[in-house]
């Protein structure tokens, strides 16, 4: 076996191991920490009708064979039942496509917008533009989300008229689907913005000051030629941010989703946490654990050691 592929095997394993250690904590958690009858009762439940519920939810039952009958669940792709008595994975699916389709458009835009504008500060630091960089970041950090939220819907939406009023068109409605995602989208990149401007500024001060660049251009190097060293340097810091941001795509919108009348996955955690839903707030969290690590090990071991040969013999930071 080749060293490569052994290391990649290795990889593959600890993310596996490190999924199984989130299913344990995960259970744990629900299980142990909270007590999702009485979330859903209330403190007034008769002991008759807690028992009902916890011999209903299968809560009743031993806790190892509850962990091996979510483990056996989970590799055939189920998520078990929700308080409403629908598939988990069903209302996953059905919440997941609405919050996915405004967050990656918004994401894709921050990032976009944070690289170019902090690459563009960097080469200026010090200038009057890069002051003004850090200004309009700052000011986006300092904002409230929920103030940037209403502002951009009031704004735009009500006293621009540019964007429908709400998120998503309702059930059986023929209205395309776009125009309903662009101010959500706008809306997410806004919120982001900000911390990607200062982080990415500060990452290329960082790259575009170090010392072998000063030995690419002593040999007469073109600025382009340096500038793109810097940046293939700089892939793994940017992809390992990206990385970071995918919890956040998932469960992060959970104010804009109520303003925009978006019923994405922000909204479902809340409803699944106000009942009680201890499967559905199962899957959420798992599955949110499980789009985390398998970005890690798409983006953070495979793409970026392809990037950055310097990684290839360090391993996994």
């Amino acid at each position: 076996m080749s060293p490569s592929l052994r290391l990649l095997l290795g990889r593959l394993a600890a993310a596996l191991v490190t999924l199984l250690l989130v299913v344990v904590i995960v259970f744990a958690v629900a299980n142990f920490f909270a007590d999702p009858v009485a979330l859903a009762l209330g403190p007034g439940a008769s002991p008759a009708e807690a028992a009902r519920l916890r011999a209903a939810w299968g809560l009743d039952q031993p806790a190892l064979h509850r962990l091996a009958r979510l483990l056996a669940g989970l590799l055939r792709g189920e998520l078990g039942l929700s308080a409403s008595g629908h598939p988990v994975s069903q209302l996953l699916a059905r919440a997941l496509l609405p919050t996915l389709a405004y967050a990656l458009p918004g994401a894709a835009l921050a990032t976009v917008l944070g690289l170019t504008g902090g690459l563009f500060a960097a080469r200026r630091r010090g200038h009057l533009l890069d002051r003004l960089t850090l200004a309009a970041a700052t000011l986006l950090l300092s904002l409230s989300g929920v103030i940037v939220v209403i502002f951009a819907r009031d704004l735009l939406a009500f006293r621009a008229d540019l964007f429908p009023l709400v998120g998503w068109p309702l059930a059986g409605s023929a209205d395309p689907i776009a125009p309903y995602l662009a101010l959500p989208a706008l809306t997410w990149a806004l919120l982001q913005l900000g911390p990607d401007l200062r982080h990415y500024r500060a990452l290329f001060c960082r790259e575009l000051r170090a010392p072998y660049l000063d030995g690419l251009r002593a040999r007469g190097l073109p600025e382009s030629t340096v500038l793109r060293r810097a940046l293939r340097v700089a892939a793994a810091p940017i992809l390992a941010r990206l990385v970071a941001r995918v919890p956040h795509l998932f469960v992060g919108g959970v104010v804009l989703e109520h303003v925009f009348n978006v019923p994405g996955l922000g909204g479902l955690a809340i409803a699944a946490l106000r009942g009680g839903d201890l499967h559905l707030l199962e899957g959420i969290a798992l599955t949110v654990a499980a789009a985390t690590i398998a970005a890690q090990f798409l983006i953070g071991d495979l793409l970026a050691p392809a990037l950055d040969p310097r990684l290839r013999a360090r391993g996994p930071a």
